[in-house]
Formats: structure tokens, C-alpha cells, sequence
């Protein structure tokens, strides 16, 4: 496998890494926003 298919695979999965981790943050501030109402 060449160094540079190498890096693509690599590029992809930090990628889709990153998508995953800022989905997760936004559902958990929302979460964190309802959850802050329901208390008050």
C-alpha cells in the first residue's frame, strides 16, 4: 500500500472522528439545555 492511499484512509477516519465528536457535543448540549429547564 502506497504512503499516500495510507494517509487518505487516515484523513477519513479523523474525518469521520470529528463528525461523530461534534454530533455528540451538540446532542449533549442540548441534553444539558433541557435538562437545565426541567429543573427550574
Amino acid at each position: 500500500m502506497s504512503k499516500r492511499r495510507y494517509m487518505k484512509i487516515i484523513a477519513d477516519i479523523i474525518g469521520v472522528t470529528v463528525d461523530i465528536f461534534e454530533k455528540s457535543l451538540i446532542y449533549l448540549g442540548r441534553y444539558r439545555v433541557e435538562y437545565t429547564r426541567a429543573e427550574i
